[in-house]
């Protein structure tokens, strides 16, 4: 019987590893030096498999020809600063030197169609009209670094300036649950020569962050130069190669193995194992078991040999099998 079992999770782990998706926008229908921003009127944008679909929100206002969300661009105008430029990477071109990529402004956010598949990790960086206008200033927005807004008045702020999108991330039920912080200028610091504005293509890994399967993120911008209105700096970004895989799940009798719980997660050292009793087996992200052993309702199991990282755990009995993510 332990055999069968084994067979099965390694069948669900093989399945999980070959159902990655990488979103590179490089599918997307583009002239060179173009954009869309919606202006069709289709609505948001939709990539990936059928049955595995990430949709990136969009609305477009025929009234004031405007737009929120995402636009999909080629853009690689990285001198060029104003509104004119908004399309633009700072980086000059898509991840790892592709050409498409999607620009956010103010509200927008990412999500899976599938309840199984989550939100692995992303490629973010700065638009060039923001990291311009954050550089140098213009007629709206204060130049980073300096103790004066737009209009040359003392701001209060000390020229201590950041810019950062905050990516709130929600599991398939709708439910916020975390968040993540992603700096694209900092002029916070003692020694201002590490001062900077993010030009290149930074990583966030959403899985090493977030302890639950993220099915949805919605991006909001934060700075420290604000106004009447909201925030002076332009609320533009950048993202590229979104990355989702498939959550191992409950199968067979859910009623019972929804009882089983894994606590804390993430953990340090000690991990506890409470509910159905079965076959409790640790794997890596590469389908390499590490742990096995009986469990019996209640397990605490030292972790303390294991690295910091993602790892899959399962119990399996004959009524079916449970597999979370944890996190060390």
């Amino acid at each position: 019987m332990k055999k069968n079992y084994l067979s099965l999770i390694f069948l669900m782990l093989s399945l999980a590893l070959q159902s990655q998706q990488l979103i590179d926008f490089e599918s997307f229908n583009l002239n060179v030096e173009s954009y869309d921003n919606g202006s069709s009127g289709n609505g948001d944008f939709i990539f990936g498999s059928q049955s595995n679909e990430i949709s990136l929100s969009n609305s477009y206002d025929t009234t004031w020809q405007s737009w929120s969300g995402y636009s999909i661009s080629n853009m690689t105008d990285t001198t060029t600063p104003g509104y004119s430029n908004q399309y633009s990477s700072f980086a000059g071109e898509g991840f790892g030197g592709s050409s498409n990529y999607a620009v956010g402004y103010k509200t927008g956010s990412i999500s899976c169609s599938n309840q199984f598949e989550s939100i692995v990790s992303l490629k973010i960086t700065n638009a060039t009209y923001t990291a311009i206008s954050m550089r140098d200033g213009d007629q709206f927005a204060k130049q980073f670094g300096s103790p004066l807004d737009a209009s040359g008045m003392v701001d209060g702020t000390n020229g201590e300036d950041f810019y950062r999108i905050w990516l709130y991330c929600e599991d398939f039920s709708g439910t916020y649950l975390d968040s993540i912080e992603v700096l694209l200028a900092d002029y916070r610091f003692n020694d201002n020569s590490q001062d900077y504005i993010v030009k290149d293509w930074i990583t966030v890994d959403i899985n090493q962050q977030i302890s639950f399967p993220v099915s949805k993120i919605t991006f909001t911008q934060e700075s420290s130069d604000n106004g009447e209105w909201g925030m002076n700096t332009p609320a533009y970004y950048v993202i590229d190669n979104i990355m989702s895989d498939f959550n191992l799940s409950t199968t067979g009798n859910e009623n019972t193995l929804n009882q089983v719980s894994f606590y804390p997660n993430p953990f340090n050292d000690i991990l506890n194992v409470k509910g159905e009793e079965g076959l409790l087996i640790l794997t890596n992200l590469n389908g390499n078991v590490i742990l096995k052993q009986n469990h019996d309702f209640l397990s605490t199991i030292d972790m303390s040999f294991l690295d910091k990282g993602v790892y899959i755990i399962s119990i399996i009995n004959d009524k079916g099998n449970f597999s979370r993510k944890i996190i060390k």
